[in-house]
């Protein structure tokens, strides 16, 4: 009898400690919580599902907000790598560059996504074969057809108002990319820096009044205050144009972007493939399939605005609750 109960002990054991070792960690530290990366976040859990890779079966998910702060991002991910993480995930600049030391020391392997330039946040040092343990999705796209479709809205656009935050290299070569195309395009780009996302307030205050339209671009730090620049521009009877689709919901007039979503679908493939047991260094850094135009009729009827017919014939989604 009681060789009969070491045996099923032993055996429970056995089949404990073999789940446990199947067990996978991936832990994502996203710098913020707002629409755009919370879709890209539950992107990445999907996906990694649907590779069969369960949460609680032989997965451990977890996602950490840094809440926008660039220390607590950096604690999040010396925690993730302390934990031995299989994968560590970086959501937004900040958070991914908080990973870059330890996945090139071999610490840890680092997939990013929602990054617009990882070369210029020097995240890899170049986009096939970085060999420093890092790859990831990048959510950047041309800013020229974007503003084209913003002068198809608006024909008599002038100015563009554009937050973006001096301290996340993203949101810099973000404002390069603005003010290019704008030159091409014949707009001229008002910039107004903020360092914290209770700067965004006013600064939308100030442009709305001086401006023609707000865009919001990939700015994360704006992004999470998104709500505050819409209620500004609102009293100015001005629209807000944004680069993410998901926070057209919020009440941006358009957007012509990548979806967040299927970013997140994207970034998941190359973490299974890493948990499978490819070498990281080979997967070259990915990006958006196409763009997708989400219009907000709520938000254009609060501007007394009429989208025309051939904008809301391309338009892959039209938001309107009432």
């Amino acid at each position: 009898m009681k060789k009969t109960v070491l045996a099923a002990a032993l055996g429970l054991m056995t089949v404990f400690s073999a789940s446990y070792a199947e067990m996978k960690k991936v832990y994502v530290n996203q710098i913020v919580e707002h629409p755009a990366l919370d879709q890209t976040a539950k992107g990445i859990k999907d996906g990694l599902e649907k590779r069969g890779y369960k949460q609680g079966e032989n997965l451990d998910f977890r996602v950490e907000s840094a809440q926008g702060n660039i220390a607590l991002a950096s604690q999040i991910s010396t925690k993730f790598v302390n934990q031995g993480a299989d994968v560590t995930v970086g959501i937004g600049t900040p958070s991914a560059q908080s990973l870059v030391k330890a996945a090139s020391e071999g610490k840890t392997k680092m997939v990013f996504s929602s990054i617009t330039d990882p070369l210029s946040a020097t995240l890899v040092t170049k986009l096939s074969g970085s060999n420093n343990n890092v790859t990831g999705m990048s959510n950047k796209v041309d800013v020229v057809p974007q503003f084209e479709l913003f002068k198809e809205l608006l024909p008599n656009l002038k100015t563009i108002g554009f937050i973006y935050n001096p301290a996340d290299a993203n949101s810099i070569q973000q404002l390069d990319d603005v003010n290019v195309a704008s030159e091409k395009l014949g707009l001229t780009i008002v910039p107004q820096a903020v360092n914290k996302t209770s700067d965004v307030p006013q600064a939308a205050t100030r442009l709305a009044g001086k401006t023609d339209a707000l865009f919001v671009y990939g700015d994360n730090t704006t992004l999470a205050a998104l709500e505050s620049v819409i209620m500004a521009a609102n009293k100015e009877k001005k629209p807000v144009f944004v680069a993410d689709t998901d926070a057209v919901e919020l009440g941006a007039l358009a957007a012509l972007g990548p979806n967040q979503y299927d970013l997140g679908l994207d970034t998941a493939v190359m973490i299974a493939d890493i948990l499978d047991g490819k070498d990281i260094n080979s997967i070259d850094v990915g990006f958006p399939n196409g763009l997708e135009l989400f219009i907000n009729q709520d938000a254009a009827d609060k501007l007394g605005y009429t989208f025309p017919d051939a904008v809301k014939a391309k338009a892959a989604k039209v938001i309107k609750k009432d």
